[in-house]
């Protein structure tokens, strides 16, 4: 378990509501569905960079609505990617979640 699932456990347990959510709790997404990019990086071959912006979410594809965000914004990198280098991308490999900030 990371840190922030030892958090939310014990929110549980100090709730005694074990019923409240699985994981994670229920967020609303908040990002904007273009950003992102693709790279080649050493050893893992082409990943997808997703930037997650201000979302509230786990950042965990064990989420339901991080999962699902994930999967479509995966086929629209997918559908860019064939239209950019006119080769067919079957999948991604790895997926790369994260929160780029700047001022």
């Amino acid at each position: 378990m990371t840190s922030f699932e030892h958090y939310f456990d014990a929110l549980k347990k100090a709730l005694d509501r074990n019923d409240v959510f699985d994981v994670w709790p229920d967020f609303e997404p908040q990002y904007n569905e273009q950003e992102y990019i693709w790279s080649n990086i050493h050893g893992l071959g082409e990943v997808l960079l997703l930037n997650c912006a201000q979302c509230d979410g786990p950042s965990d594809l064990r989420h339901n609505r991080c999962k699902e965000c994930v999967e479509n914004r995966g086929q629209t990198a997918i559908d860019a990617y064939q239209k950019v280098t006119g080769q067919i991308k079957q999948k991604w490999e790895t997926f790369i979640l994260c929160r780029i900030h700047s001022e």
